[in-house]
Parts: C-alpha cells; structure tokens; sequence
C-alpha cells in the first residue's frame, strides 16, 4: 500500500522533485506489533536529511500520526518506507520556489530472510564497484541510489549474501545497505563515515549500546585486509537488525571464517529489545 502527503494512491505527479532527479530523502522502519520501531530516530534522520539537502519540511507532527496510524494496519512484521521530495513543477536544478515537500508512504512485508540469517550468518565477497566521496552527501539516505543498484546488480551474479563496498581510495565503507562492525580482541570497530556511507538508525544505537557497556568503538579508516584478523564481524541495519558475518572472500586465494559471536548475541539482543 502506497499513500502520497497522506491520501492512500499509488501515482505521483511526473515532475515531482523525486522523479526528475532524486532529489529528496528517505527512511526505512520496521513494524513490530503493529508499532513502529525507533520513530523517533527515524523522524530525526528525517530532519537531519531536509537540513542537509536544504528541502522543505513536512508537518512533523502530522507525519508522525500518519507513520503510526499506517503501522497500526500492520497484521504481521513489517516495513514501513517514507521518503520526503523537495516537491512537484518546474525544470531544471533550481531549487527556488519549492515550499511544499511531497511525502510518499508505503507498507510492505518484512524480508524474512533476515530471520533465517541471525542465526546462520552470512557469506560476503569484495564489491567491484566502489562509492565515491562527498563529504556534503555522506551519512544521509538520500534518494540518488545509482551506486547500490550497480553493487546489488554484481552481487547478484555471485553465490554470496552481500558484499564489503570501498570508496575510490581502497577503504571499507559498509555493505550493499548495511552498516559494518567488527571486533578484535575487546575493542570494536566500524568504518569512518565523513566521506561516503550512510550513519545509518542501527549503527547509532550500538554506539549508544558501547558507551553503556563501556565497549570501545573505533571509527577507522582500514582496508578490507584489517579483517583478516578480526575475531567477529557483523552487519546492522533498521531491518535486520543485526547478523553476523560467518564467511569472507577477498580473493581465490583468500577466505576467512568467523565463528565467533561473543559481542553479536548481546548487540542482537539489545536491538530487539529497542522500541
């Protein structure tokens, strides 16, 4: 189900913001017993992406009801997609003149296939294809998603589950649309988002899991060869919420496995707790 600035429809007008050039923001939240999860995270990471992309902002509050009124149909575990557009008319990359976003809504079934992957774990190779960096784009969920379309058209080529991405400096990022940890000894690490990635709901609520639990967290900037030696590796997004890396293929001579999940069961834990 689709709603568009709160009518339930499925069509958008052709010279929407959105549609002539991905201009504007997105957010994906899961649906638990008919509650939406972290919504108020998600309404923040909104804001943040109106801010940095100088778009027109919504009624909050109005948004707010209509994000809870929509997880309320939910029968089952689900998901919830708003995305928020500079608005319709016009041509050209002006942004003049623009004062009424246009905020789109759906609901859809959870990907169960996270359930399955919790407790298997998952196998991962090297993306070919790398992110580049801006500094003014990094961290946000904005809609330009030509590059994860590129890596998710090579992953699915291959027999793996999803894959490490790199910027155009050779250093780790994340994965196709999760974030990326991983643990050596008693201190975690994740890679530096300044130039490229996405900050994304998960990852900022094991920062806070970290500093309660006194767990050190670095934010590096290494190459994939630092995970040769790491002793647990896991990826984290709003829907997963968390699973564990089990497998990595850097190369045909080069494959490591990770069999321990030590940290994962507590961070697991503590992100299906969260409400």
């Amino acid at each position: 189900m689709y709603w568009v600035n709160g009518q339930q429809q499925q069509n958008v007008d052709a010279s929407d913001r959105a549609v002539q050039f991905g201009d504007g923001c997105f957010t994906t939240l899961a649906v638990e017993q008919g509650d939406p999860i972290l919504l108020s995270a998600h309404i923040n990471r909104l804001k943040q992406g109106c801010n940095a992309l100088f778009l027109p902002h919504p009624n909050w509050l109005e948004l707010k009801k209509q994000i809870i009124d929509i997880a309320s149909l939910a029968q089952t575990k689900s998901v919830i997609k708003i995305i928020i557009s500079r608005g319709y008319g016009g041509r050209g990359y002006s942004s003049n003149g623009f004062i009424t976003p246009t905020v789109i809504m759906s609901l859809s079934s959870y990907p169960t296939h996270y359930l399955h992957q919790q407790s298997e774990g998952v196998s991962l190779g090297i993306s070919p294809v790398i992110l580049g960096q801006n500094p003014l784009l990094a961290g946000i969920k904005h809609l330009n998603r030509l590059e994860q379309i590129l890596i998710k058209y090579h992953l699915e080529k291959t027999e793996f589950d999803d894959v490490l991405v790199c910027d155009n400096e050779g250093y780790l990022v994340e994965a196709n649309a999760a974030n990326l940890f991983w643990r050596k000894g008693n201190r975690l690490f994740t890679p530096n988002l300044t130039n490229s990635g996405v900050n994304g709901i998960m990852r900022q609520s094991i920062f806070q899991l970290a500093q309660k639990n006194h767990w050190e967290i670095d934010v590096v900037r290494e190459k994939p060869e630092t995970l040769y030696q790491a002793d647990e590796i896991w990826l984290t997004n709003a829907l997963m919420p968390v699973i564990p890396v089990s497998q990595i293929t850097f190369s045909d001579d080069k494959c490591y496995q990770y069999p321990s999940r030590d940290y994962y069961h507590v961070v697991l834990q503590h992100s299906l707790s969260l409400k």
